[in-house]
């Protein structure tokens, strides 16, 4: 399957309304309380922040040494599975750089394709095989985040949930510390800290 990103429009998509982007990052910018969405907006709203996180997410990174230096291709966050954002994903983050670098999106049902991608996002219609992809990124210089149940307790890097009708996340920090990524205090206070094989009780 081709890499391109116009061969490959979302699967099930709704559609982004014009002028998602802007109201979703307004949401994220504002991330501390979390972003809030009716039930019936999972195909919009929840949507367009979560791609927006996406973008936002990877500037609270320190990536690797050799990471920050490819200067000269574009920061590309690579999807796999059946895309939930669709093609105004595509033409939102034109304008978005990361680390000085233009951003580019990948679309692809297998992660031999996004070999290169700085921001793999896993789509929740891969979950019945999520320990098998994310064994095949272990330790890749990559930020891997998704939205299946458990993502981050099952060793997901972030993984979004809902939490009394709002868009959060969960983190994983023993993962990004593995791949060699370091996330910032900021974003980890936003954050809900998740440690495989822990209970909420114990934590």
């Amino acid at each position: 399957m081709s890499n391109q990103t116009h061969h490959h429009p979302a699967s099930g998509s709704n559609g982004l309304k014009p002028g998602w982007w802007s109201v979703a990052l307004a949401c994220v910018l504002a991330f501390g309380g979390g972003v809030r969405t009716q039930a019936g907006e999972t195909s919009s709203l929840e949507c367009q922040v979560k791609a927006a996180f996406l973008v936002k997410f990877a500037m609270f990174v320190e990536w690797p040494a050799a990471t920050r230096s490819d200067g000269n291709n574009p920061f590309k966050i690579g999807i796999v599975g059946e895309d939930p954002f669709g093609k105004d994903f595509e033409d939102a983050v034109k304008s978005e750089q990361v680390n000085h670098r233009p951003v580019a999106l990948r679309r692809a049902r297998g992660l031999s394709e996004l070999e290169d991608c700085q921001v793999v996002f896993i789509c929740t219609s891969e979950a019945n095989r999520l320990e098998e992809l994310l064994s095949k990124v272990a330790g890749r210089p990559a930020l891997i985040v998704g939205d299946a149940p458990d993502f981050a307790k099952r060793g997901g890097m972030i993984g979004f949930i809902k939490e009394d009708g709002k868009v959060r996340f969960e983190i994983n920090i023993a993962a990004a510390e593995r791949a060699g990524l370091k996330l910032s205090a900021k974003l980890l206070q936003v954050a809900k800290i998740v440690v495989p094989g822990k209970s909420e009780a114990e934590g």
